[in-house]
């Protein structure tokens, strides 16, 4: 399955072009790349947790690869984890 990579610079501009991105995948099972995140916002944990949802409710699998340190100190300093942001297993 082909990796989507997150934009490195996740803020408010980059959530709107990988909303899109993310809409271009809906109905499939998805894997996210985190490896090259070097800042990201709120925004963009909010949007993945919108994204879980989705891919919860329409019974497909997303999940996150290669988390980088800034994404994971990112969700962590929000209450999140890796594990609510994902609807399978740890990828």
């Amino acid at each position: 399955m082909h990796a989507l990579p997150l934009p490195e610079t996740f803020d408010r501009k980059a959530v709107s072009a990988f909303a899109r991105t993310l809409l271009d995948h809906r109905g499939a099972d998805a894997v996210l790349d985190a490896s090259g995140v070097a800042r990201m916002g709120t925004l963009a944990v909010e949007l993945l947790i919108a994204a879980r949802k989705q891919w919860q409710a329409d019974g497909k699998t997303l999940s996150i690869r290669d988390a980088s340190d800034p994404f994971l100190t990112t969700i962590q300093a929000v209450g999140a984890s890796v594990q609510l942001l994902q609807t399978g297993g740890t990828a």
